[in-house]
């Protein structure tokens, strides 16, 4: 690897439409940019394959391509793959997307004003509430990506702190339970929603988004589904670099910690336990992470460098490190803790702590070991099932 680094801060100044869209969408376990720009653009060069299985918002995925590497990534979460898929195409001309946006303003139904739930009165105001039905209603965000970028943009506000976003105060992130929401915005006081204007308060975030334009990226396919069934219906793309960060084992639930947001996408206004996604069961998660990578293996590079971010917890950090080695036993693993600059998302979902503590685990590809050295990455202890 021996060309030259594009410079992380000229790449993601400000200024730039990269800086702008790599922001879009709010989601658990988010890669730090300088984290992906530092080990993208070192172990791979333009144009490889760079694969992410398990790519939440699309952090990974998304620096990639904007520093000239394709990609490949796939969520089972359809709130995950909404922001991922707008972030590596978004609609290029915003006058289409706000065009697209007033016309889901005119779409709005003297019944869609009407509310279900103490929740929803309290939640959003009846000319929001009637907006977002009409959104949920009218768009096409599976296919079109006009549809699917606006969508995302609604997805991101319609559960935002007060006077930011379309809601009464709620978590930017977590989506809590409608029976704590209440309590909390009646203790406070808040016991009825901003009236805003939809569509005039998100022609002004669209409008900001797009200041810069889009950025340039490099060619890449996003998927809405279990890695386990789509890496194996897949050709094989030959990746330099698997990066990517699982599910925390039994920490915060990737179902129903995103309800509202969920509903938008075409399910019900509740929690759905049927649906969990915890991963409680440590066999059962086990058996995921080592099957994905399994499936991974075929769309790399006998010299990839394969790079995943775990919880630090000790159970969890060993399951993941024997998934790895069972994949790939007779390579060296490696593992660096580390962690997170700021307090995360799940800190207050069964973490604890002040900051979130995470482990790299590295197999160095070719060109990997200098890298590796130079952050300080030490082998891994051997760990059995």
């Amino acid at each position: 690897m021996t060309s030259a680094r594009p410079s992380e801060k000229a790449t993601w100044h400000y200024s730039t439409a990269a800086a702008r869209w790599y922001a879009l969408g709010r989601y658990y376990a988010m890669f730090p940019r300088d984290f992906l720009h530092d080990a993208i653009s070192h172990l791979t060069e333009p144009n490889d394959h760079v694969l992410d299985p398990f790519c939440g918002r699309g952090n990974a995925p998304f620096v990639a391509t904007v520093l000239g590497r394709r990609a490949l990534a796939i969520d089972i979460n359809p709130i995950a793959w909404l922001f991922a898929a707008a972030k590596q195409q978004p609609a290029k001309a915003p006058a289409r997307l706000l065009a697209r946006l007033r016309e889901v303003g005119h779409a709005r139904r003297p019944a869609d004003r009407r509310s279900n739930s103490r929740f929803e009165t309290m939640a959003w105001a009846p000319q929001v509430r009637a907006f977002l039905k009409a959104a949920r209603r009218e768009l096409d965000w599976e296919t079109s990506i006009v549809d699917r970028t606006l969508m995302a943009f609604i997805a991101l506000h319609m559960q935002d702190k007060r006077d930011t976003g379309l809601s009464n105060t709620l978590s930017p992130t977590i989506a809590h339970s409608p029976t704590y929401a209440i309590k909390w915005w009646t203790h406070h006081g808040l016991l009825a929603p901003p009236d805003v204007d939809p569509v005039r308060m998100l022609e002004n975030k669209i409008t900001r988004r797009y200041r810069y334009g889009v950025p340039d990226q490099a060619p890449s396919r996003v998927l809405l589904g279990d890695a386990r069934t789509e890496l194996p219906q897949r050709r094989s793309s030959d990746a330099r670099l698997l990066i990517t960060s699982p599910p925390y084992c039994g920490v915060t639930d990737y179902w129903n910690d995103h309800w509202i947001r969920l509903w938008l996408l075409g399910h019900d206004l509740r929690k759905d336990w049927s649906k969990t996604a915890k991963y409680t069961n440590q066999e059962n998660y086990r058996e995921l992470i080592t099957a994905v990578l399994r499936h991974s293996r075929k769309h790399l590079r006998d010299d990839a460098t394969i790079l995943i971010r775990s919880d630090q917890r000790r159970r969890t950090a060993e399951m993941c490190s024997q998934a790895i080695t069972e994949v790939w036993p007779d390579r060296t693993l490696m593992q660096l803790p580390s962690s997170a600059s700021h307090a995360g998302t799940s800190n207050g979902h069964g973490r604890g702590g002040t900051k979130s503590k995470e482990i790299d685990f590295l197999i160095p590809g070719s060109g990997a070991t200098q890298w590796a050295r130079e952050r300080n990455f030490q082998p891994a202890p051997v760990t059995t099932a």
